[in-house]
């Protein structure tokens, strides 16, 4: 596809500016929204501070033919997830079917959307996967995330979407995740073994985002893909793996069953952690597998960091 030009909605995050680049490195002029100024040192990179309600939204939008929205807030409880997630995220669709020609939109889902708790152990997960129909049993992330998934789909019969659900994102400073069980000082309760972690390095999850901008799409036209890095390890594998960065010191295995028997027998108790509301352990550590063919075949796209490069890098500080 010809050079694009590009507008990334939260371009100075951990994915966001790992999509910069590899927009970048694809040839595309890119339009990097941030919240505060960012000094990009590229000169086919052009700094747009602003926060998604304000006036001129429209104005940039009809200057790009697509836009990456990856802006979102990873903690936070309902209030929180509103006001940074999901308003921001109403108020750009609408200034997008506001414009007499829309930018396509490749909007950053997540995993967290699916519904975990009637699947059996060792399922495939894919995007035939349903989604959770009991959020309010879930985090406020994952309400959030599906209240996105709701308005973009919505609001998509003025331009091609296109839902992007990647897994647990991981690279340098960011390779901790809620897979793998609960941390205590030097020591962690690592709970359940079997089962693959939902992983992608942050650079193949950028470079699949492109792909996806790349998509020439029609108007009204809705995809939804997966995105997890080939070759996944299980909890064991995962651990051998950070603990050569020196820690956990000590891991304490734990069967998720135990914790899931805890909770169902202790479910008329209110306010339970996480992890002892069945919904959220079963999202969370039931051993599970996960396929990426659908974006590979749809984006021509291949994952080209594998899990042992992908971990030493990270260890090193680099991407």
């Amino acid at each position: 596809m010809a050079d694009l030009t590009i507008l990334i909605t939260g371009a100075g995050g951990f994915l966001g500016r790992a999509t910069v680049a590899a927009a970048r490195a694809a040839g595309h002029q890119v339009v990097a929204m941030t919240r505060v100024p960012v000094a990009w040192g590229d000169p086919g990179v052009t700094g747009y501070v602003a926060h998604l309600g304000e006036d001129s939204l429209p104005e940039v939008l009809g200057e790009v033919d697509v836009v990456i929205h990856a802006a979102a807030i990873l903690s936070g409880d309902d209030a929180v997830q509103l006001r940074d997630t999901v308003a921001p995220t109403r108020v750009m669709l609408q200034a997008m079917k506001s414009l007499a020609k829309p930018p396509r939109l490749v909007h950053v889902s997540s995993l967290s959307v699916l519904g975990y708790t009637d699947l059996p152990p060792m399922s495939q997960v894919d995007e035939m996967t349903p989604l959770e129909t009991a959020p309010d049993k879930r985090d406020a992330y994952t309400r959030a995330k599906l209240r996105q998934e709701v308005d973009v789909l919505a609001a998509g019969d003025r331009f091609a979407v296109l839902i992007l659900r990647p897994g647990t994102i991981y690279g340098p400073d960011r390779l901790w995740n809620s897979h793998v069980g609960v941390g205590v000082g030097p020591v962690l309760i690592r709970i359940g073994g079997a089962g693959t972690i939902p992983l992608i390095h942050v650079t193949d999850c950028a470079t699949a985002l492109v792909k996806a901008a790349e998509q020439p799409g029609k108007i009204g036209e809705r995809q939804i893909l997966h995105l997890v890095g080939d070759n996944l390890p299980d909890r064991p594998r995962f651990l051998a793996a950070l603990r050569k960065g020196g820690w956990p010191r000590l891991v304490l295995p734990l069967p998720w069953q135990a914790l899931d028997l805890a909770g169902r027998l202790l479910s008329a108790v209110p306010g339970l952690p996480g992890l002892l509301r069945p919904p959220v352990l079963r999202a969370r550590m039931m051993p599970l597998h996960y396929a990426n063919d659908r974006a590979k075949a749809a984006l021509g796209w291949q994952p080209g960091i594998d899990f042992a490069t992908g971990m030493a890098r990270a260890l090193e500080g680099r991407a």
